[in-house]
């Protein structure tokens, strides 16, 4: 089993869920993962899901129950039926089915505490994986194939060709199931498995470690490509938050376009916790965006946007620039938390403070306590003005954020705190000449904007 220790798949103590379906890869799992059960300490189990396409399929699920029997090793079993679920999800079948076994066998695990999922996954299944995306138009992503460890799923098998496995079950007289679906064409991986790769292998008898050896090559290139990635997008980050993401574009400036197509691929992964990409489609129009006039924005899938403002870009959740009517109390003193906004207000009244002390980091304001009534904290609204500390006038706030060159998507994000619905403070950039503390201010009220 040099795939086990190659990529350390196991350790002493494992507690591991198999994924059996009955047929020969999952068999021959089975045995090797109880014949190394004492040297690893493991603590085995094993899965079924029955899918109900087939009339008999309830003999897999009872041939699997004897098999743990015989071997002393836990049995799960469940059945779904995914022509039914396919139909009422409007996905393909096989799709539904992949989907439908994780999901199974993750609730197992989280019941059960079960570290690790083992499938029988070969190498054939590999270059059928490979195939089947080079077909649908996928990545390199796609490309690099099954690998053999992702997060708690493993893959022991994978280094091994189908027909060393049923040569391995011939010669030790081990009985396994064979799916008659398997050999259907009406299945995209079938047609690739029945069809395509063994014209292929006329070309070449060894295709099949061909593309593995492929794939190997392209997970190596990924795993470059994306810590090159990674050191781009910490380098150009100004902001992260679970809305929102603020990069700087000057850092991003002069790299080649399909690299910073990955770094606003980063973003969206950590906004929307997929780690599928934004389709081709919508990706492509990254770039047009970012060479576009300041205030475009084009939007990435799951409810994602992209927009540029000057020299920043921010790829945000449509909702977040929904803050319009929120009005919450501002507590003082106190702290007051903004509900889905990564920020808190911190209050507290002082009672004497040194002329020289009135100066402070843009996060802080400091106001007349006695101006202050019935203070709240609200977000941007059409007509709000302000007279801005020193200024005798008022001005529209709105014009005010553009002459700071605020960004267009922060604008509504910025709170305010307001007295009778008027401006006292702009968070972080200004407060109103009405409200600042003067000679004979008895109570400062001091605020503060703060991640929490």
């Amino acid at each position: 089993m040099g795939t086990i220790s190659d990529f350390g798949l196991l350790k002493k103590g494992d507690s591991v869920l198999v994924g059996l379906s009955g047929g020969p890869d999952s068999v021959a799992l089975l045995y090797l993962l109880s014949e190394i059960r004492d040297e690893y300490r493991l603590k085995l189990a094993a899965a079924h899901l029955d899918h109900a396409i087939r009339a008999n399929s309830s003999k897999d699920r009872e041939f699997c129950r004897e098999l743990c029997q015989k071997l002393k090793i836990k049995f799960h079993s469940r059945r779904i039926d995914v022509v039914k679920l396919a139909g009422k999800e409007r996905s393909n079948v096989e799709e539904t089915g992949r989907k439908a076994r994780y999901n199974y066998f993750n609730s197992i695990c989280a019941k059960y505490g079960y570290k690790k999922i083992a499938t029988g996954h070969t190498m054939d299944d590999n270059a059928e994986t490979v195939l089947f995306n080079l077909a649908r138009g996928s990545g390199l992503k796609g490309l690099a194939g099954v690998s053999p460890k992702r997060g708690k799923i493993i893959r022991p098998l994978i280094g091994f060709r189908k027909s060393e496995i049923v040569n391995w079950l011939r010669v030790n007289k081990i009985k396994y199931r064979i799916d008659p679906t398997n050999r259907s064409i009406k299945y995209s991986r079938n047609r690739i498995r029945n069809r395509i790769l063994p014209e292929m292998e006329k070309i070449n008898p060894e295709i099949v470690k061909s593309i593995s050896r492929f794939s190997i090559n392209v997970s190596e290139d990924i795993e470059l490509i994306n810590r090159a990635v990674l050191l781009l997008y910490e380098n150009a980050l100004i902001r992260g938050g679970k809305s929102k993401i603020v990069l700087d574009l000057r850092k991003l400036t002069g790299y080649d376009k399909g690299l910073v197509k990955r770094v606003v691929s980063e973003a969206f992964y950590r906004l929307s916790g997929a780690r599928k990409s934004p389709s081709f489609e919508l990706l492509s129009r990254v770039n047009e965006t970012i060479d576009g006039r300041s205030g475009n924005r084009s939007p990435l899938g799951k409810g994602i946007w992209i927009e540029k403002s000057q020299d920043r870009i921010s790829i945000f959740k449509a909702e977040s620039g929904s803050l319009e009517g929120v009005k919450i109390t501002l507590m003082v003193p106190g702290i007051t938390r903004i509900p889905g906004y990564n920020y808190e207000m911190r209050t507290k009244i002082l009672r004497k403070i040194k002329s020289g002390s009135l100066k402070t980091k843009p996060s802080v304001a400091l106001l007349d306590n006695s101006k202050v009534i019935d203070p709240e904290i609200r977000f941007r609204e059409r007509g709000d003005r302000i007279k801005p500390l020193g200024m005798k006038g008022t001005r529209l706030l709105s014009d005010l954020l553009v002459d700071r060159k605020i960004p267009s998507f922060e604008r509504g994000n910025i709170p305010l705190i307001v007295s009778r619905n008027r401006v006292a403070w702009v968070a972080g950039i200004i407060i109103s000449e009405d409200f600042k503390v003067e000679k004979n201010t008895v109570e400062i009220l001091r605020i503060e904007i703060c991640r929490h």
